[in-house]
């Protein structure tokens, strides 16, 4: 997944405006009472999938955790240590054979030059030596491509500059979900980019172009883009189960936390886990903002 990191250019009477009640508030709590003997639900492998349009695919698996249990939401590189799966044999299975995928470090499997044919079902087996088997089957989407695209900074004229992009594209007959996302490229923060939720995403089903060329314009935000910064933004036709899967977690995005646990609590493909099995081939483009 992409990432655009938060504006900080909060001003000091905004922030005093929230610091002081929230001190006050907590200056009047009672002391906190010891809490006993709350069950714990055994941790689930999450599932979490993105493939390259070289036909390599990426399975980033991680686990469940508890409510109260601690962890570290500042550091995405300590966080995925904590809840990453080492110990999984992943395979998918398709119309031309198995492939075995390949450890490659931190939760992260993945498996290059597999055929994926549009419209054709995948199966993905995972067997963990301490959270045990899960499985999902889906089916590749067809790809869809950007007619054209650009990117430019746009001053909003509240000290902010938002990275404007413009793109067409033409939808098939059928029915189509899609989802556009937005990310600053950072080749240093490549863990940072997988777990991240602060991306911005745009979701547009075709239920009012059906089979038309659809086109517009949108500013990214919150982040406070520069010149010279590069971004990726990509398009995906995705299903509708997995639409409605990110239109419901859209707004929970902006901790790693709530971003990596809830989707226990959501929608999944995924028996024996959580999260989401997905094989679809995204257009990517890259623009360095000027």
């Amino acid at each position: 997944m992409v990432i655009i990191h938060c504006n900080k250019s909060f001003r000091p009477l905004l922030l005093l405006s929230v610091v002081i009640p929230v001190l006050l508030l907590y200056s009047c709590l009672p002391e906190p009472l010891d809490v006993e003997s709350i069950p714990v639900t055994k941790p689930k492998i999450v599932v979490s999938t993105q493939i390259i349009p070289d036909q390599s695919v990426l399975v980033l698996l991680t686990k469940t955790f508890g409510a109260l249990e601690v962890i570290d939401d500042s550091n995405p590189q300590k966080l995925l240590d904590q809840i990453a799966v080492n110990d999984a044999m992943v395979t998918i299975e398709g119309p031309h054979g198995l492939d075995t995928l390949v450890f490659l470090d931190n939760g992260t499997y993945g498996g290059m030059f597999i055929p994926f044919v549009p419209g054709e079902e995948y199966h993905l087996y995972i067997n963990s030596l301490a959270l045990g088997e899960a499985n999902a089957t889906t089916q590749v989407k067809r790809k869809v491509n950007f007619s054209q695209i650009s990117a430019e900074l746009f001053n909003n004229g509240y000290d902010d500059t938002l990275a404007e992009i413009t793109y067409t594209f033409r939808d098939s007959l059928e029915d189509n979900w899609y989802m556009i996302n937005v990310q600053e490229v950072e080749l240093d923060d490549i863990v940072e980019n997988l777990l991240n939720p602060r991306a911005f995403t745009l979701l547009v089903p075709d239920d009012g172009f059906s089979g038309e060329a659809f086109g517009e314009t949108f500013r990214v935000f919150p982040r406070d883009y520069s010149p010279g910064d590069t971004i990726s933004v990509s398009l995906s036709n995705i299903s509708e189960a997995y639409y409605r899967f990110m239109k419901l977690r859209i707004d929970n995005r902006f901790s790693f936390v709530e971003f990596i646990s809830e989707p226990v609590n959501y929608p999944s493909n995924v028996e024996g886990g959580a999260g989401y099995f997905n094989l679809y081939i995204p257009d990517v483009r890259i623009f360095v903002l000027e």
